[in-house]
């Protein structure tokens, strides 16, 4: 991975993007239609609009004649002709959203093939990957046809109309940068009478995952919808592993199997203190059925409570998983890689909605693909942003010199609307220097009410071709 502070990553990747992007079948020409508008000038400004982390399309639209708007978009994202929004919606919305699957493997691929995700090995077994669905979209008016629904079938309540999306994350306890893969779209499916749902989602994941990623061995984190048994055979068939929530109320035969075993002595316990006064103990035990179900589905079970000084449970969860658990070190780090679940709720799904991404917000619905194609585009954005602070000298130093990423996403932004660009690196350069704090007044002592004189660092000086 270059290390150059003349060199930025998000270069490389926005190169290796574009060039993936040109190979998306454009469907205007099965149409008849042609366009001096390229399929890849709609997905390469379509990604500007998630990476610069803007609030909608229109306001983008409000600025695409802007000079500065055209040259920053053609060096920096290869654009050659930027379209309206409506043009941009309508022409995204009639691709396959499968066609989007190549550019994240570019970039998962760009990342492995300069050790980059040998920093997420936590288990021998595979890498850690939680598993966890969240709402893109929802609407009591708007719909297409590939819209899940609610209360469909009850005249006396309204049909609410939505979209998901199933994540898959690359995560590592004490890590809080995530490598997320392809989303899966959960939507209406053709040939289904009932809605889509979190676990055929799964299945579509895991046939992705063999055929794209088949040397890639994982340790799939699931919460409790998934720990059945058909599931998690399915996972095993595929030779990844699992480490899946067993609620109490769900699994009453397997709570009962742990209580024989532990009336033989075969259950262990141990417990610890840390500096804090927090008790945390555990109990463990290898070769458990999963239920009366599939009493030959073994698996291997952890519960863990946490407790503070004052005795109050601040946390209790239990797991099934297939991974042996030998000693007191390996149940802590099988309760680590359950409690890593997180990972994908806070860094990830809270990031894209809360800092500067906009998961939530309808971008465009269209009528067949386009509300999952903008929400997979911004995971790419996402990817990308990922990707860059893990091994970009560049980046991080403007997010130091920035302090917050939302304050860095903000001058970002204003950077590509007010000055021509020529390269990512420069771009860092100029982030860099605007949020270097001012220097300390020297010499005369200010008097009060007075402005230290200082000098002043150009920004311009990086951008001379600004007008």
């Amino acid at each position: 991975m270059p290390s150059s502070h003349n060199h930025s990553v998000t270069s490389d990747l926005i190169d290796i993007v574009f060039e993936k992007v040109q190979e998306i079948p454009d469907p205007r020409s099965q149409k008849g239609r042609s366009s001096n508008i390229s399929i890849a000038d709609f997905f390469m400004y379509g990604l500007g609009v998630f990476h610069n982390k803007n609030a909608s399309l229109l306001t983008c639209d409000d600025k695409r004649d802007q000079p500065t708007i055209k040259e920053n978009a053609k060096s920096l994202y290869h654009v050659e002709h930027i379209p309206c929004d409506t043009y941009l919606r309508s022409t995204i919305d009639l691709v396959q959203t499968k066609h989007i699957r190549p550019l994240f493997l570019a970039c998962l691929a760009y990342c492995q093939r300069r050790g980059k995700l040998k920093q997420f090995q936590y288990f021998k077994e595979g890498y850690l990957a939680p598993i966890d669905g969240t709402q893109t979209f929802t609407s009591k008016s708007i719909s297409c046809k590939n819209c899940c629904t609610k209360n469909a079938d009850n005249p006396k309540k309204t049909t609410i109309y939505y979209h998901q999306l199933s994540t898959i994350c690359l995560v590592k306890p004490g890590l809080k940068t995530v490598i997320p893969l392809m989303p899966e779209p959960i939507t209406q499916q053709k040939d289904a009478s009932k809605n889509d749902c979190e676990v055929r989602a799964l299945e579509r994941i895991l046939e992705d995952l063999a055929r794209e990623h088949y040397h890639l061995k994982l340790v799939l984190g699931l919460d409790g919808l998934y720990s059945k048994g058909p599931t998690l055979k399915l996972i095993r068939s595929y030779g990844h592993h699992f480490i899946a929530v067993a609620k109490d109320t769900d699994h009453k035969a397997l709570l009962e199997s742990i209580d024989d075993l532990d009336r033989k002595g075969q259950v262990r316990r141990f417990t610890y203190t840390d500096k804090r006064g927090h008790r945390h103990s555990f109990r463990y035990v290898n070769g458990a059925p999963l239920n009366k179900s599939h009493p030959e589905f073994i698996v291997n079970y952890v519960d863990y409570v946490e407790t503070d000084p004052d005795g109050k449970v601040k946390y209790f969860n239990s797991w099934v998983t297939n991974l042996p658990i030998h000693n007191h070190m390996c149940c802590m780090k099988i309760m680590r890689g359950g409690r890593a679940r997180w990972l994908i709720e806070n860094e990830t799904f809270n990031t894209l909605k809360n800092l500067g991404y906009s998961l939530e917000h309808n971008f465009g619905h269209g009528e067949d693909n386009l509300s999952s194609n903008l929400a997979c585009l911004m995971f790419l954005a996402f990817l990308i942003d990922q990707i860059v602070e893990l091994s970009c000298p560049l980046f991080n130093e403007a997010l130091t010199a920035n302090k917050r990423k939302k304050t860095l996403w903000e001058k970002q932004r204003n950077f590509f609307e007010i000055f021509v660009v020529s390269s990512w690196a420069l771009f860092m350069k100029g982030l860099i220097l605007q949020g270097a704090p001012e220097p300390k007044a020297k010499g005369k002592q200010v008097k009060p009410g007075e402005q230290p004189k200082r000098k002043m660092i150009s920004i311009r000086s990086l951008f001379p071709d600004t007008a």
